[in-house]
C-alpha cells in the first residue's frame, strides 16, 4: 500500500451475521495489528491498560505485532486514546469493534475522526465494525473505500446502508446470515457468503 492510498473499510451486520469472522479472515495475514477489542474475541497479545498499550507499540514503524486492545471502560475518551496511538504508532492495521458504543452519527470523537480522515498519511488500513450504523460515526461512511454489509436485524439500520451503497431495501433486508453486500467508492457492488 502507497501512502497516499486510503484504505478505509465500513464493516456492519447483526450478531451472528458473520461481520466478525470475515474481519478476521482479511486480517490473517497482517504484520502490524492493533484491535479495539470491546468483546475480548481477536487473536494476538491481549491487553488492557493505556501504559501497556504505549509500552508495546513504542519503537520503529516496521516491528512486528499482533495487540488487542481490551480496555478497562468502553467509553468515547478511552477510544480516542487507542485511536492516537493507532495514528501514531502508524503502518498498521486498525480494527475498532463495536463503534456506535464509542461514537454518535454526529462529529466523529478527536482520535477517530484523525484516523478516519488522515490515517492514510500514516499508512493505515482501518477496518470500522458495527452492529448499529444508524447509530455509528458517519465520518467513516464520507471516507470509506469499501462497505461490507452483512444482515442488519433493524430496519432503520437496513435503510441507512441500502441508501449508503445505492442498493435497494430488499436487497439489505434479503440478506442470510453470513451472506453480503460488498460496494466499493467507485460503486462496484459485489454479492457472496462466507464459507467456512
Amino acid at each position: 500500500m502507497s501512502n497516499k492510498q486510503a484504505n478505509i473499510i465500513v464493516v456492519c451486520g447483526g450478531s451472528g451475521s458473520g461481520k466478525s469472522a470475515w474481519v478476521k479472515r482479511q486480517i490473517a495475514r497482517a504484520r502490524r495489528l492493533l484491535v479495539w477489542d470491546v468483546n475480548d474475541e481477536y487473536q494476538g497479545v491481549r491487553i488492557t491498560t493505556r501504559r501497556d498499550l504505549l509500552a508495546a507499540v513504542r519503537g520503529n514503524k516496521t516491528k512486528p505485532f499482533k495487540i488487542r486492545y481490551v480496555p478497562q471502560a468502553v467509553t468515547p475518551e478511552e477510544f480516542s486514546f487507542w485511536c492516537e496511538v493507532a495514528f501514531v504508532a502508524g503502518n498498521l492495521t486498525a480494527v475498532a469493534e463495536e463503534t456506535a458504543d464509542v461514537t454518535s452519527p454526529s462529529k466523529a470523537p478527536p482520535g477517530w475522526g484523525k484516523v478516519v480522515r488522515r490515517g492514510r498519511h500514516q499508512r493505515l488500513i482501518v477496518y470500522g465494525i458495527t452492529q448499529r450504523p444508524a447509530e455509528s460515526d458517519k465520518t467513516i461512511i464520507g471516507n470509506k473505500t469499501l462497505i461490507h454489509c452483512c444482515m442488519l436485524k433493524r430496519a432503520q439500520d437496513r435503510a441507512y446502508m441500502a441508501k449508503e451503497m445505492d442498493v435497494s431495501v430488499e436487497e439489505v433486508a434479503n440478506l442470510k446470515p453470513l451472506e453480503w453486500i460488498e460496494v466499493t467508492d467507485s460503486g462496484q457492488k459485489t454479492k457472496g457468503k462466507l464459507r467456512f
